[in-house]
């Protein structure tokens, strides 16, 4: 059975969430989203680990969900995400990757609702860049972690999504991507979708490249306007007494997938060389929470709750990035 459109763009968006970093051309071209370290250097000395940081919040007003037919009441979101990475070079062409990542989602119910509170993450990374000839460059990260609701930890909330990204830089305006992501947890344990970055004009780029695909205009080398799609995502384990507080004992230690598709437009700051600050805003047309039993794939038991198109509502972001 052909995917929908919003299981279409869950795809999209977490199979490329190895890319950032990896996407962006050659140091010649002035791209404000560039994120790449390079992996080769001189033969004669090792650099200093180069690092890296993001820190970034959102809410979401309140959207009204269903589950088939039936329509329910609203629900909102305080988004949360703090990330950082530092990467020593272990030899020419091969750097590693090592950091952490906290990803918070914060829910305002309706009453009675059959939902989590919160969904959140706390993960190790574990990776490697690699230069493989001149043109192309791989990333495979290891997220080693805790996802859940965080009601009870348990062994059962441990999960090891495994992501590997490639870039092909066709030409300094041009760039191929690929990425793939394994969580067995999932509904979807293997996922995977091309990506491109082109510069097509001077101060144009089409960064089609989730989980955040963009149409940047390049105002000057420290501004930067784009209108574009931002797209969140995970699979998170509930705790063992979730059904039986819920009414419905099918659902204890469940898995919930969740995702929300964003649209808006905002603006990049270089505020240093080294430091951007992000702003964006626009609407929410989907959001889903998909609960199915803890094995590969969907069970016997599976829920449905979501919002979309008509039921959607407005969002707001602000994040700080950097890398020194």
């Amino acid at each position: 059975m052909k995917p929908t459109l919003p299981c279409a763009l869950r795809i999209a968006a977490l199979s490329l969430l190895t890319v950032p970093g990896l996407h962006a051309a050659p140091k010649s071209v002035p791209d404000p989203k560039d994120e790449i370290t390079p992996v080769t250097s001189s033969a004669e000395s090792t650099p200093p680990p180069s690092q890296e940081f993001l820190m970034e919040g959102s809410i979401t007003g309140k959207s009204d969900v269903k589950q088939g037919n039936a329509q329910y009441g609203g629900v909102s979101n305080i988004n949360s995400h703090v990330n950082y990475v530092i990467s020593p070079q272990i030899k020419e062409g091969l750097l590693m990757r090592v950091g952490v990542d906290y990803n918070r989602n914060s829910f305002g119910l309706y009453d009675n609702a059959v939902l989590p509170n919160t969904l959140q993450s706390t993960n190790l990374i574990i990776g490697a860049d690699m230069a493989i000839g001149d043109r192309i460059i791989m990333r495979v990260e290891a997220h080693p972690g805790l996802y859940s609701d965080f009601v009870s930890i348990t062994g059962s909330d441990f999960d090891m999504p495994v992501q590997i990204g490639g870039t092909y830089l066709y030409s300094k305006d041009l760039q191929f991507i690929f990425g793939i992501q394994i969580d067995l947890k999932s509904n979807l344990p293997l996922i995977g979708l091309p990506g491109v970055r082109w510069q097509f004009a001077k101060d144009w780029v089409l960064s089609a490249i989730p989980p955040k695909p963009q149409l940047q205009y390049l105002v000057n080398r420290s501004l930067t306007l784009y209108v574009g799609a931002d797209l969140l995502g995970g699979t998170y384990h509930l705790n063992n007494n979730f059904g039986s507080d819920h009414g419905n004992t099918q659902m204890n230690g469940n898995i919930v997938d969740f995702a929300e598709v964003r649209v808006g437009g905002g603006v990049t700051w270089k505020v240093t060389p080294n430091l951007s600050l992000d702003v964006s805003g626009g609407y929410v047309p989907y959001r889903s929470f998909e609960i199915h039993a803890d094995q590969i794939g969907y069970g016997t038991f599976k829920t449905k709750t979501q919002s979309q198109f008509s039921d959607g509502a407005p969002y707001a972001q602000v994040g700080l990035s950097g890398s020194f």
